[in-house]
């Protein structure tokens, strides 16, 4: 066997092959004895077929049959011999094969980055202490207890404070921009609504329609329309009135708590571990900032492609959600390629990176710890583990799973090993 490696675009490497005539004319033979135990031609009982009439009727078989059990052998060696780790499954194309033992064919793959980690250990981070305040709690309480409101309808004109759910359509000269919004619950106030429409409610009552003018922010998710005057057409179908709950000891035990005093220990309690979480997410980024910075890696260009493809499709969603239409966000599609572009490049990098890292420093996930991260899954979900456990399963994801938390793994080792500047 004949084989020559050209590299090609980042980590890709195609690979022209040509196995020897005595090799495929040996196999060729093979294939056809096996045909000819089984072949059924009128005329001769099976096994007892002539070779000459077995190949001029089942030339096509006999030779797709020595494509599948040469290829793939064929393309091992030729990975050993050029020392190629592969990330992927090959591309097999120009598969030339005749019955006179001429056998070639290209393999196109994308080959493992060499990644030679610098210094590691001892990478320096910033952080402030963790504390919570008297005032941090007030606000958590607050937004508790806003949560746990009741919401009674009313039969008189809206004031300040109220609520109405709405219908609101946007226009610009008279034209449709964004997807129709049904019940949206809009505040009667100029701060807490968006571009401070609910303060133009005041007022108004159950089944009125308003048209109201706007200046469409320059940040819009649209930049085809920031800027612009807008109309939102709004129609009230409810208005209601919010009632808050006393903060005593009868709603802390709505919360689980016994009294308003276990309930704040509880609070900042749950501040102070979010913080801790936010500060070690903190670290963690500077650490990875550090390593993108002292690293250079020759990518893989499809592994790239499929992460900006996820991203893009993410922020596409997001878009629509927030009433952008389909056909304005395909013609800013290109804006943001160029803005995820860089984003996916980091994220493939990282992966390398941290692989590397972990492979050194001996990390790996147990089952243990994939149940765990399971278990936790399905309580957040209110799911049983079992049911949760068999999606992953079923759909190939616990691989992927795996990676993900090796991954997290090794940043905790990175910020483990870091030097901690605290303010």
């Amino acid at each position: 066997m004949k084989s020559k490696v050209k590299k090609l675009d980042g980590t890709a490497r195609e690979l022209s092959i040509e196995l020897s005539k005595v090799k495929v004319e040996q196999v060729f033979d093979e294939v056809f004895e096996d045909i000819r135990k089984t072949a059924k031609i009128p005329g001769f009982r099976p096994g007892k077929v002539p070779m000459d009439i077995v190949k001029k009727h089942h030339q096509g078989d006999a030779a797709e049959e020595v494509k599948r059990r040469l290829i793939p052998e064929a393309y091992q060696s030729a990975l050993d011999e050029h020392e190629i780790n592969p990330l992927s499954y090959p591309e097999v194309s120009d598969v030339k094969l005749s019955l006179t033992g001429e056998f070639t064919f290209i393999a196109r793959v994308d080959a493992v980055p060499q990644v030679e980690v610098k210094k590691y250990k001892g990478l320096k981070v910033k952080t402030e202490k963790v504390k919570v305040t008297d005032d941090e709690i007030v606000k958590t309480l607050t937004r508790i207890q806003n949560i746990n409101a009741e919401f009674i309808d009313i039969d008189e004109p809206l004031k300040k404070g109220d609520f109405s759910i709405c219908d609101v359509e946007t226009f610009i000269e008279g034209k449709v921009i964004a997807k129709k919004r049904e019940n949206m619950w809009i505040e009667v106030n100029k701060e807490a609504s968006m571009l401070g429409v609910g303060e133009e409610l005041c007022g108004l009552k159950k089944g009125d329609k308003k048209d109201i003018e706007v200046v469409l922010p320059k940040n819009y998710p649209d930049k085809k329309y920031a800027g612009e005057k807008a109309v939102f057409h709004v129609e009230i179908k409810e208005t209601k009135k919010k009632k808050l709950p006393e903060l005593n000891n009868e709603f802390a035990k709505k919360i689980g708590k016994e009294t308003m005093e276990e309930a704040k220990e509880e609070i900042k309690n749950q501040l102070f571990l979010g913080k801790e979480d936010s500060a070690r997410g903190e670290m963690k980024n500077q650490i990875m900032k550090q390593l993108l910075d002292v690293h250079k890696i020759n990518l893989p260009e499809t592994m790239v492609a499929r992460q900006l493809k996820v991203l893009m499709e993410k922020a596409g969603n997001e878009l629509t959600q927030k009433g952008v239409l389909e056909k304005d966000i395909e013609d800013h599609k290109d804006k943001l390629k160029e803005r995820f572009q860089i984003e996916a490049e980091n994220k493939v990098k990282l992966y390398f990176l941290l692989d590397e890292i972990a492979n050194r420093e001996e990390i790996s996930v147990n089952e243990e710890e994939v149940d765990n991260w399971i278990k936790n899954l399905a309580g957040s979900y209110s799911k049983p583990f079992d049911e949760v456990k068999k999606y992953y399963t079923e759909n190939n994801l616990i691989g992927g799973l795996k990676e993900q938390l090796r991954e997290e793994k090794a940043l905790d080792f990175l910020l483990s090993e870091a030097v901690i500047l605290e303010k």
